[in-house]
């Protein structure tokens, strides 16, 4: 029986220590994910190929924007974005963030480097469960979720998000869960943006890759 019992316990060394090898580390491509086209936006280690934006017009950029531990992160009292330097059009785009129970955040899709907010410039993808309407999850003022009630974020754990973009075509997944589907065609090109809103702490984003839709 004790033979047994070391036996069974090495199996299930085994297997943890495989799927911890077979895991993928993030910031980074697959063999699988580079030749379908994948790129990634963010290196893990520094702030190349983004840009800070202030909130509005009548504000100061966050100033808080850095890198620490393999993920974008801001905090501080000044609201403001970071948004890439490039300009998409169609895309499927992958990210991971991690934000506190109450904190205010988005990503923004297609939105214009200057011309107004962001989230009027294109579509801020909601991360907050804490509005009347268009909570996480949502395209604000364009589309809402299936479920509009039930809070959605793991709150201080890594959550993913699974986009695409296609035309007027958006599909938003959340942890796995498909939980928006649908139609807006008043944005069709622009920058990718990472939303800090004062109120929730800190924020931070990782593991971001994007794919472009060929037609």
């Amino acid at each position: 029986m004790k033979k047994l019992t070391n036996i069974i316990g090495l199996f299930v060394i085994g297997c943890l220590t495989l799927g911890a090898l077979s895991a993928q580390a993030p910031n980074t491509l697959t063999k699988e994910e580079a030749a379908a086209g994948w790129k990634l936006l963010f290196d893990g280690a520094t702030l190349n190929g983004w840009e800070p934006h202030q909130a509005s017009a009548t504000e100061p950029a966050a100033t808080e924007w850095g890198v620490a531990d393999g993920a974008i992160f801001c905090t501080g009292d000044r609201r403001g974005w970071l948004g890439t330097a490039d300009m998409f059009s169609d895309f499927n785009l992958k990210i991971q963030f991690r934000v506190g129970a109450k904190t205010n955040s988005g990503v923004f899709l297609r939105s214009q480097k200057t011309g107004g907010i962001p989230a009027e410039t294109g579509y801020e993808l909601q991360i907050w469960d804490f509005r009347p309407t268009y909570k996480t999850g949502a395209l604000v003022n364009a589309i809402e979720p299936f479920d509009t009630t039930t809070p959605k974020i793991l709150a201080d754990q890594w959550n993913s998000y699974d986009i695409t973009a296609d035309g007027d075509h958006f599909v938003v997944v959340l942890n796995g869960k498909k939980i928006l589907d649908g139609h807006d065609s008043k944005h069709s090109s622009g920058v990718i943006g990472l939303q800090y809103n004062t109120g929730g702490g800190k924020v931070e984003f990782r593991d971001i890759k994007i794919r472009a839709i060929k037609h």
